[in-house]
């Protein structure tokens, strides 16, 4: 399979805090932009600890300007270990 989704997320995370280091803010400047008050959530997601919540994609493509392409490319890649292991998993069950 080669990407897991733990990878994903670690690559997802290592994309905001390059994207946020250009940018020049604080985890805790993001946070707050994006509504926290506490640096931990950009921390978790960051270090790939934590999964980035969907609703807040958005506003991190439009906060740090992370083309979205790449945002899209990571999920997709998510989507297809996630889907895979499901198949291997049923096969597996069925008989």
């Amino acid at each position: 399979m080669g990407v897991t989704i733990k990878q994903v997320d670690l690559d997802l995370g290592i994309l905001v805090r390059e994207y946020r280091q250009e940018k020049g803010l604080t985890q805790l400047d993001l946070a707050r932009r994006l509504g926290f008050d506490s640096p931990q959530f950009i921390s978790l997601f960051e270090r790939g600890l934590s999964k980035i919540p969907l609703n807040v994609l958005g506003k991190l493509i439009t906060i740090l300007g992370i083309p979205e392409k790449k945002i899209m490319k990571s999920l997709l890649k998510s989507y297809e270990v996630t889907l895979r292991q499901e198949i291997s998993a049923g096969k597996r069950n069925a008989g």
